[in-house]
C-alpha cells in the first residue's frame, strides 16, 4: 500500500467512526446519567486494524496521555461535537460496551454500532458496523466492518507528543489537530 493510500485508510477510518463525545439532547423523561466510560492507561498503545474488503492489516502507533485520552475516544467518537442527533454507550453485564451513533457534518452522514472487550490497561478489542454516506469521495460512502485490537506497549517515546498517531513508514498526524482540538 502506498503511504498516501495508509494515510486515506486511516483518516478514512477516524472519519467513518467518527462521533460526537457528548450525549445528544433527549426528552427531560428520558434524560440518562453520564455512563462514566473506561480510561485507557497513558502511552504508547499499537493499534492494529482490519477492514472488511482491505487486502491488508494496517498496524499504526498511538501515543495518548489523560486529557488526549480524553478527547480521543476509544470508540472512535470524537471531531464532530454536537452534530449527532443519537450518541449512546453502554457498559454491559459482561463488563463490555455496547456504542451507536448517527451524526451529520456537512450533508456526510455516518451511523455507527459497535461493542468493546478488554481492560484498557493493557489491552482492548473494538468491533464496528460503520455507516458513511453523503461524501464527496464515492469510496468513503457504504458500510463497512472494522475491527481494532490495541495493545498497551510502553510510554510514549521522545519527540511523539500526546495524539500522534504513526502509520507503517513513519508518516505521522495528530489526531487532535484534524479533530479540530489543541494539542
Amino acid at each position: 500500500m502506498h503511504s498516501y493510500s495508509k494515510a486515506a485508510l486511516v483518516l478514512a477510518v477516524a472519519l467513518a467512526a467518527s462521533g460526537c463525545r457528548q450525549p445528544a439532547p433527549k426528552d427531560e423523561q428520558f434524560k440518562q446519567a453520564p455512563v462514566e466510560t473506561p480510561t485507557r492507561k497513558p502511552g504508547l498503545w499499537t493499534q492494529t486494524m482490519s477492514l472488511d474488503g482491505a487486502d491488508a492489516i494496517q498496524s499504526m502507533k498511538l501515543c495518548l496521555d489523560q486529557a488526549s485520552d480524553a478527547k480521543i475516544a476509544w470508540w472512535g467518537q470524537q471531531g464532530v461535537r454536537g452534530h449527532c442527533d443519537k450518541n449512546e454507550i453502554t457498559k454491559n453485564p459482561d463488563g463490555s460496551w455496547s456504542f451507536s451513533s448517527s451524526c451529520q457534518v456537512g450533508g456526510v452522514r455516518t451511523v455507527s454500532t459497535g461493542r468493546a472487550v478488554g481492560n484498557f490497561e493493557d489491552s482492548y478489542q473494538v468491533t464496528a458496523e460503520t455507516t458513511t454516506s453523503g461524501a464527496p469521495q464515492p469510496q468513503m460512502n457504504g458500510t463497512r466492518s472494522v475491527t481494532i485490537d490495541a495493545v498497551w506497549e510502553s510510554e510514549c517515546p521522545p519527540g511523539m507528543q500526546p495524539g500522534d498517531v504513526e502509520m507503517p513508514g513513519g508518516q505521522r498526524v495528530n489526531l487532535l489537530s484534524i479533530a479540530g482540538g489543541k494539542q
